[in-house]
């Protein structure tokens, strides 16, 4: 499976609708796949905060996903 320019700018769009240090967290354990612990270590924290911070992130992009708030097309935002 590929993620089209469409798909992609949209979830650029959806990131961006959160707080900057949830983002932090999402980006580094997400798209750097770096470990909870290295997360940590960066942002000056301990590992149960960054866990805290990406469940409270993932749960703002479902809540974001489900109202349809990012682009305001339909319950995915317009994604298909």
């Amino acid at each position: 499976m590929t993620i089209d320019d469409e798909e992609a700018a949209g979830a650029v769009t959806l990131m961006d609708t959160l707080p900057d240090r949830h983002r932090t967290v999402l980006r580094l354990r997400l798209a750097h796949r770096l470990p909870a612990v290295e997360v940590a270590r960066i942002l000056g924290t301990n590992v149960e905060a960054v866990l805290l911070l990406q469940h409270a992130a993932l749960n703002l992009l479902r809540r974001h996903l489900a109202a349809g708030t990012v682009r305001g097309e339909g319950p995915a935002g317009g994604w298909h």
